[in-house]
């Protein structure tokens, strides 16, 4: 294989995606900076200016993948406001998002659950349950708005979960269908 030494682009995006594909491919444990420098085409020091070593690395990856998906839960909540459909589309915007990343879902959740209490996803789908008037309503306490929260999320996560794995969801009309299955959950 030849080596490059120079690279173009966003070398550190590159290299977390391509770290992903081959987590996914032979798993995290054979993963070395070596080889994800292999997988990358650039030189065996070139992952080394971006991450410290491999922990470094994979810690780097969950942020990476965290930030996309707030980010997307974020558009979706400034798109709907606190109208009615909100907890609706936040749904539908974490399945479809792990549906078009399944590799990201399984690498975020397999390597440990995220502390949830400082989640910002979570933190996200806990705003938006307190904002709804099926949440947050007056005499609710905190407990209760947080229960509900953990039932949204559960629902969510779980349906994500089922979306990632290839033929369980119809992918020609996924975004009916996903809607159709959190219609049928509804926080009360």
């Amino acid at each position: 294989m030849t080596e490059r030494t120079y690279h173009h682009g966003n070398l550190r995006q590159e290299l977390m995606e391509k770290g992903l594909q081959y987590v996914e491919r032979y798993g995290v444990e054979s993963l070395s900076m070596r080889k994800l420098a292999e997988s990358s085409g650039v030189s065996s020091a070139a992952p080394y200016a971006h991450f410290k070593n491999k922990e470094d690395f994979l810690k780097a990856v969950q942020e990476y993948i965290t930030e996309q998906f707030s980010e997307i839960l974020k558009k979706t909540a400034e798109r709907c406001g606190n109208g009615p459909r909100l907890l609706l589309e936040l749904g539908k915007s974490y399945v479809l998002f792990f549906s078009e990343n399944p590799t990201y879902y399984r690498f975020l959740f397999t390597r440990g659950t995220p502390d949830i209490r400082d989640y910002e996803p979570f933190m996200i789908f806990s705003s938006a349950v307190c904002t709804q008037p099926t949440g947050g309503a007056a005499g609710e306490d905190a407990e209760e708005s947080r229960a509900k929260t953990l039932a949204l999320w559960s629902v969510v996560h779980g349906l994500a979960q089922i979306a990632t794995i290839p033929g369980a969801l119809d992918p020609e009309h996924l975004e009916e269908e996903i809607e159709r299955i959190l219609n049928a959950v509804t926080i009360k």
